[in-house]
């Protein structure tokens, strides 16, 4: 790390973790497991871990759950390790990083003044604007400037700054501005004691935010905190004068976005299922909808307390129910999510539903997919032409989606297997993570298998784990091997068992 940056100031060295969201019970075993202190927890959280006394200062991480995701804001000192906790225990989920340093602060240089503000380089490889409502005084084409990273324009995809950089503690933030505020969850006599403190005790020229883990501060503790804060601010402007162009001067926080597919899922449902009454395929159906969410919430957290239950038979009755109920049906037309490791979404289709059956005790679907003329397909190289029609073969749980390329006389043109992550079906759509190892029959029928070193980059960024890219590895073998065997045949018997339906969408 840099000479010249600062952390942030803590406390102590104990790592406070806050969970909000789906996945709050799961992580918060999780981390405290692991020896982390959760922090504000909610108060079914208190109530589920027996936490008599919480702890309400402010997190070091941040963690917000909602569907197949978590958004983790942690304190840059702290990344890798929380980066390594879920590649190392989750060993299917996908890891990205935002290029942007929240609240990082840097020396910087004036590259172009515009009507709206100034264009800066930060560092090497990043610029950023000052918009002229954070920039508090004029600058020109050249100028070094202190900047802190505020926040990210995603409308116009640059990273936003301000030049009134902050000092942040546990009870309260410095900044460089002449103000005092109160957080608005603080009032009454508490907020006036707040105000009165800020004023004495903030250092010339900067100014105070009172965060709302002050309203359980003592006066003793603000005022020693605030002296911390001046010493640091101190320290960080000395580190600012000296440290050439470029230099970041003080840690910021960084935001990395985890997607939990299927087999993470099954990890939190064995982890929450240690702490509370949790349903099979609890976090699954979480995501599937708002009424199957409040279904299960109702399963586990009133019935579950009113009358004993056997949790695998209402584990399979839910099951069933949601399967008749909102899953896809014959003549539905569903998109493909092809998540890639890096997040970024494909969709995939129109896709309608020609057959759905039952293999030992997993849905299949067969899928109709129309395609344009133009081009070549990647993989099989074969030419796109007027007529073309693909036969998707989508197996719940299954590790890959195999698609069959046909032209408009029915004759195969070549066979795509993409490995991924196992399928997860929802009621509009299909669900996975491409891992972008690839087994093809192409056009000529040679069955090779593509991209292996792309995996490989996403291992050696540790977006993916060791685990998974060996697990990905040996299934790229298996598939080559059995689509050179009897797989080829097996797909085109599907295909065959269903002609006259493939026959009757084709003179749609």
């Amino acid at each position: 790390m840099s000479p010249w940056i600062c952390d942030i100031p803590m406390i102590n060295n104990t790592i406070r973790v806050r969970v909000r969201g789906i996945f709050s019970t799961a992580l918060t075993k999780f981390f405290m497991d692991m020896g982390y202190q959760i922090t504000q927890p909610s108060p079914k959280i208190c109530s589920r871990f027996g936490i008599e006394n919480p702890t309400y200062l402010s997190p070091h991480i941040d963690i917000q759950s909602k569907g197949s995701r978590a958004v983790v804001e942690s304190l840059q000192r702290f990344t890798d390790k929380i980066r390594d906790l879920f590649l190392e225990n989750f060993d299917d989920v996908a890891i990205q990083q935002h290029v942007m340093i929240k609240n990082s602060i840097w020396k910087g240089i004036i590259t172009k003044k515009t009507k709206d503000g100034y264009v800066v380089r930060y560092s090497i490889n990043n610029e950023g604007f000052l918009h002229n409502s954070e920039a508090h005084q004029p600058y020109q084409e050249g100028d070094l400037v202190i900047v802190e990273i505020k926040d990210y324009d995603k409308k116009n995809g640059r990273i936003l700054l301000t030049d009134t950089i902050s000092i942040p503690g546990e009870f309260v933030v410095l900044i460089k501005k002449e103000t005092i505020k109160v957080s608005r969850k603080i009032r009454g006599s508490k907020k006036i004691e707040l105000m009165d403190i800020g004023n004495i005790l903030r250092p010339p020229g900067w100014g105070a935010i009172f965060r709302t883990s002050a309203m359980y501060a003592t006066t003793e503790e603000i005022s020693e905190e605030m002296n911390r804060l001046k010493e640091h601010s101190e320290e960080l402007i000395k580190k600012a004068e000296k440290a050439p162009a470029f230099s970041q001067i003080r840690e910021g926080i960084n935001i990395i976005t985890i997607y939990f597919p299927l087999g993470a899922k099954k990890t939190l449902d064995s982890i929450r299922s240690q702490v509370a009454p949790t349903i099979r395929n609890h976090h699954w159906l979480k995501a599937v909808g708002r009424v199957t969410s409040y279904l299960v919430d109702f399963i586990e957290d009133y019935l579950s307390n009113s009358v004993p239950l056997d949790m695998e038979k209402i584990s399979d009755l839910v099951m069933d129910y949601v399967k008749s109920s909102t899953m896809p049906k014959v003549g539905d037309v569903i998109k493909i999510f092809h998540i890639k490791p890096s997040l970024r979404r494909v969709i995939l289709g129109p896709a309608k539903i020609i057959e759905i059956t039952n293999i030992n005790g997993y849905t299949e679907y067969i899928l109709f997919r129309k395609f344009s003329p133009g081009g070549h397909y990647d993989g099989i190289n074969a030419p796109k032409e007027t007529g073309d029609y693909g036969v998707t073969i989508a197996r719940e749980y299954d590790t890959k989606l195999i698609t069959a390329y046909f032209d408009m006389n029915s004759n195969l043109k070549g066979i795509y297997i993409n490995i991924n992550t196992p399928i997860e079906i929802y009621p509009n759509s299909i669900r996975y993570i491409d891992l972008e190892v690839d087994v093809v029959r192409t056009f000529n029928g040679e069955v090779m298998i593509l991209d292996r070193q792309k995996l490989q980059k996403y291992r050696d960024q540790k977006v993916i784990s060791q685990k998974l890219f060996e697990k990905t590895q040996n299934l790229a073998l298996e598939y080559k091997n059995w689509l050179e065997s009897e797989g080829t045949d097996k797909i085109l018997e599907k295909c065959e068992d269903i002609k006259d339906i493939i026959a009757s969408e084709i003179t749609i």
